[in-house]
């Protein structure tokens, strides 16, 4: 008996040692994040932060006492460096993550507000305003935006993902000090979360399209198995587009007649389904790839080298980074001082925005 409690007890310190080594799956999120050649490939790993504390929130209720799993967690987290830590912050400040992080979680903040405050010292002011540029397009046949079609040193801002309670008040602030306009594509689950913050990014006269409802790959082809391991039927993928975009008209009574793809992954039937309702295809040219570990001035050197290189186009970020939130301000100034215009992208037809098929109208 004694032998067997024995073989027992190294059984659960090699469970909490090796199986539960966190440290290394820490280490691998951020090798990852580093190494990753697309988003997509980023957010389905096994190792992004999302998918690791959902695996550790699934383990901790599996044991009675967790205090040795939490200790190693925070210990873990506390040993990376500022940049590192910055690809957990979501997840640090996910309320479904704050028993696994109770000893820690606000010194892991505190250090990395530090982190963002060190680097704004040498933000600009932003003291000067950009010239109004709004842009029609007729997406009554379908429409494909790669570059918007736009002209020589005219760019569009896009924000993908939002609207976020925590960093799009922090990019619509930014915006509305220089009157630079944006094309927002809100996920259904993020408008319904935060219906008067989706309010205020139409009060300030920007364009709201879609992004799916949950953001899952809408794509037919292997990159798009989604956490389930299958990737949707066409029918599925359709209902990801309709709710998203039901949910967006559900709040503002209205929704512009864009759509873009989560991860830009879509296939011939889908594009087709936009094009038979009158919706522009929105994908992008210019790459901030906001989600890596970066300093705001790698961010913005990363946009303006596509930016000067293709001398016009699409920007694609994400309003649910802080990293985007933070160097925004230091983006608008590059372009402003770089000569560059911003254009607000719109239906020629204003009626559009209220009579997407895609939608359920509201009764009179």
């Amino acid at each position: 008996m004694k032998i067997l409690i024995a073989l027992v007890s190294v059984s659960a310190v090699g469970l909490i040692g090796c199986g539960n080594n966190f440290e290394a799956q820490i280490q691998k999120s951020v090798t990852l994040n580093k190494e990753a050649s697309s988003l997509l490939e980023w957010e389905v790993a096994d190792e992004n932060p999302e998918r690791l504390f959902e695996k550790w929130r699934s383990q901790s209720r599996k044991q009675a006492d967790t205090r040795e799993m939490k200790t190693q967690i925070c210990t873990s987290l506390m040993q990376l460096e500022d940049q590192a830590l910055s690809i957990f912050e979501n997840e640090l400040r996910a309320g479904k993550n704050e028993l696994l992080l109770s000893s820690c979680k606000d010194d892991l903040l505190k250090r990395l507000d530090t982190y963002f405050a060190e680097q704004n010292k040498v933000a600009p002011t932003n003291n000067f305003t950009f010239s109004g540029n709004t842009q029609k397009r007729d997406v009554s046949k379908g429409y494909t935006a790669y570059t918007g079609d736009v002209g020589h040193k005219e760019v569009v801002l896009t924000f993908d993902d939002g609207p976020s309670g925590v960093y799009t008040p922090k990019v619509l602030a930014a915006l509305k000090q220089v009157q630079a306009k944006a094309v927002f594509f809100a996920t259904g689950k993020s408008a319904r979360n935060n219906p008067n913050l989706l309010r205020e990014v139409a009060a300030d006269g920007h364009s709201i399209g879609s992004h799916s409802t949950t953001h899952a790959c809408l794509g037919s082809n292997n990159r798009c198995k989604n956490q389930n391991g299958r990737m949707l039927t066409y029918a599925e993928a359709v209902a990801e587009i309709k709710s998203g975009h039901q949910s967006v008209y559900d709040v503002l009574g209205w929704v512009s007649p864009f759509f873009r793809f989560p991860y830009g992954e879509s296939d011939p039937s889908l594009r087709q389904f936009l094009k038979d309702n009158a919706t522009a295809d929105f994908r992008w040219n210019i790459d901030s790839e906001d989600w890596r570990a970066g300093t705001n001035a790698q961010l913005v050197a990363k946009v303006m080298t596509q930016v000067r290189a293709k001398g016009k186009g699409i920007i694609l970020m994400h309003d649910i980074q802080r990293r985007t939130a933070e160097s925004l301000p230091m983006l608008l100034s590059e372009l402003y001082h770089g000569g560059y215009s911003i254009v607000l992208l719109q239906s020629a037809n204003p009626a559009d925005r209220y009579n997407s098929s895609l939608v359920k109208k509201r009764l009179p």
